[in-house]
């Protein structure tokens, strides 16, 4: 107070706080990341000035690199800090690096009654403080906006309207991923292109050629300019392009038939295979076009005629004459693709997944398989529920390293387009189909629904597992050998109950607790013998 002032107009002194009051939750708008040999926090700091030295007397906040610049720490008093209007906090600060042209040689405090948490932020860009130090009268009207408009990103009144901002960008944003995306080619200047006399790329004396189509294939498009993507689009649906039809016709004639009309799917060229029936594929592809581009339709043509409905099984005489089926005379009979014999299995079982779309399938692959993948290195990380018994459309694989079991089964990569799969027979398959903990757990599950079919005796359950898995009723002595193998291996397992216990453990699928385990083993075992059948795995 001044020496003049009134003794009566003194304020009252304020009562002194004795015990030490902590601070907490220290952060600062720049930490030093310079040199710090030994520091043991990295780097130099702010939760430092809190330690009480624990960590040595030498460590605490720098700022070397932001030196000369507004830098500033925020510290939060306890939650139980004593609260009183009329109490003086006295604060220390101890500084005890043993450079003085390293310590804080001017600064201010300042106290807020902000909500917690209390954070330092890296403080205003520089073009806001620059705007700052302009008088406010001087300021025009674009600096009064840029200013209003980034005080509305730090004003704690708006802090509720840019919460709502955020949550309704974040929506945005996850609508926006859910949008499919494809490659589009970003229009340039097309290239000058020559007909290059005796191939020499050097020799520019050459006619200039434009976009076309093969004179062979069809006359001159007449559009005005240059010809460009879309016109190739639109000739290729076009009807003076009959090619397409016939090609995508072709294509799904092999599904339902085994073969194309024309063998060779991937060049229906001179290259190609003549057709066996011309006519045929002409009329379907005629069809196909006038119907729109109906697949649906297409389809239900194929598969309602009477050549699609014939039976896989040719009479002695119609196997003579026509033994590769190249007039249509039976129907075809072939191994299923890779990913559908793995769905046969789990459809049989009870275990198959059949929704669409969403999460790639994960099912068991052998440790150590992604061992030579590179660039990152990667293991394999096997799903749990659903993701275990997805269709095989939905089984994750690298592009060079194709998921075994699929591989196996004649699967091909991803390096490159087929347009026909090829087809083979080895016993690494039959072992892929008794080994393949898919399809151990598929067959163990298998041999739950043949105890729980409702039939009393062995024959009974066997004759209801091939129908239920093959279609037909047991032939010759099937159920004999099936009989013969249970027993076999009931023996076996009631004799080693931990032989048991190892082959029911194989997979995730619940057992429930009331079965009798010896026996869900015996019948896994005839469960794995009837899946590992051939006609099992072979469409009929």
């Amino acid at each position: 107070k001044d020496a003049t002032t009134n003794e009566s107009n003194k304020e009252p002194p304020k009562e002194s706080i004795d015990e030490s009051i902590p601070l907490q939750n220290a952060t600062a708008t720049y930490e030093q990341v310079g040199a710090a040999d030994g520091n043991p926090y990295g780097k130099w700091a702010i939760a430092a000035a809190l330690d009480h030295d624990a960590k040595g007397p030498t460590w605490g906040w720098g700022i070397m690199e932001q030196a000369g610049k507004t830098n500033y720490a925020v510290f939060e008093m306890a939650p139980n800090a004593p609260q009183s209007n009329n109490r003086q906090l006295k604060l220390v600060l101890k500084q005890n690096l043993d450079n003085v042209k390293h310590t804080i040689g001017r600064f201010r405090i300042a106290t807020t009654n902000t909500p917690r948490p209390v954070v330092a932020s890296s403080g205003s860009p520089i073009e806001i403080e620059s705007l700052l130090k302009i008088a406010k009268a001087e300021r025009n009207e674009a600096q009064k906006e840029q200013l209003a408009k980034y005080y509305r990103t730090i004003a704690p009144t708006l802090q509720a309207e840019r919460d709502q901002l955020e949550r309704l960008t974040k929506d945005l944003d996850n609508e926006d991923k859910k949008v499919p995306r494809t490659l589009i080619t970003k229009r340039v200047e097309p290239r000058l292109i020559r007909v290059l006399s005796r191939g020499n790329w050097m020799d520019e004396s050459g006619e200039v050629v434009e976009p076309s189509i093969p004179s062979v294939l069809g006359k001159r498009l007449e559009v005005s300019g240059r010809l460009t993507r879309m016109d190739l689009a639109n000739w290729i649906v076009s009807r003076d392009n009959p090619l397409t039809a016939r090609v995508t016709v072709n294509r799904i004639w092999k599904l339902f038939f085994g073969v194309g009309l024309s063998r060779k799917l991937d060049d229906l060229g001179a290259q190609g295979d003549w057709p066996s029936h011309p006519e045929l594929l002409d009329s379907l592809a005629f069809e196909f076009m006038n119907s729109g581009w109906d697949i649906k339709r297409l389809v239900k043509t194929m598969v309602m005629s009477e050549t699609y409905q014939q039976s896989s099984q040719p009479s002695d005489r119609v196997a003579e004459k026509d033994p590769y089926n190249k007039w249509l005379s039976h129907q075809g009979r072939w191994r299923l693709d890779a990913e559908f014999v793995r769905d046969n299995a789990m459809a049989i079982s009870g275990l198959l997944v059949q929704s669409v779309g969403n999460n790639n399938g994960r099912p068991f692959q052998p440790k150590g398989y992604w061992d030579y993948l590179n660039f990152p290195k990667r293991e394999w990380q096997m799903g749990v529920g659903e993701q275990l018994y997805r269709r095989g459309l939905y089984t994750h694989w690298q592009r060079q390293y194709l998921h075994p079991s699929l591989l196996a089964f004649d699967a091909p990569g991803r390096e490159e387009c087929t347009a026909e799969r090829t087809r083979s027979n080895t016993p690494l398959q039959a072992l892929v189909l008794l080994n393949d903990p898919i399809y151990v757990e598929s067959a163990r599950a298998f041999a739950q629904r043949i105890l729980t079919c409702g039939k009393a005796t062995d024959d009974e359950r066997v004759e209801w597992a091939i129908r239920d898995s093959l279609c037909r009723k047991v032939a010759g002595n099937e159920s004999q050998l099936l009989v013969s193998l249970l027993e076999k291996h009931r023996a076996q397992y009631s004799a080693d109950i931990a032989s048991a216990d190892r082959l029911l453990s194989v997979g995730s699928y619940p057992i429930p607790p009331e079965m009798n385990r010896t026996e869900l083993a015996a019948w896994t075992s005839v469960a794995r013998a009837i899946l590992n059948l051939h006609e099992t795995i072979t469409r009929n």
